[in-house]
């Protein structure tokens, strides 16, 4: 099992700042990720770099991440059930010739 690992986005708590919940930040060369208003950077482990081997930062809450999904269909004109492919290509490919449309479905939903 891999270790956590925090990102840019969460938001935490920093063992040094009592209850302040900040926003973690990508450091200006992407090697750490940084408490701006505080400076301190830490390592993707939640550890504070160079100083502590031990995590410094509790995770509060991490924002959704909204995926985008398209898929292809062939419609017909007897309502028949089609198969759903990734591009419009393979949909096409894969139809026949009572088939009326290719259209495009699109969908979102987050994780």
């Amino acid at each position: 099992m891999s270790e956590f690992e925090f990102k840019v986005g969460d938001k935490v708590k920093c063992t040094f700042y009592g209850d302040r919940i900040f926003t973690l930040y990508e450091s200006e060369d992407d090697r750490y990720l940084v408490i701006t208003c505080e400076g301190d950077s830490f390592l993707k482990n939640g550890t504070q770099h160079g100083y502590h081997t031990h995590p410094v930062l509790t995770l509060v809450e991490r924002p959704k991440t909204k995926v985008k999904v398209t898929r292809w269909a062939s419609i017909y004109p007897n309502d028949c059930m089609t198969y759903v492919h990734n591009d419009e290509q393979s949909a096409r490919k894969h139809s026949d010739k009572d088939a009326i449309a290719c259209v495009e479905l699109t969908g979102e939903y987050e994780i």
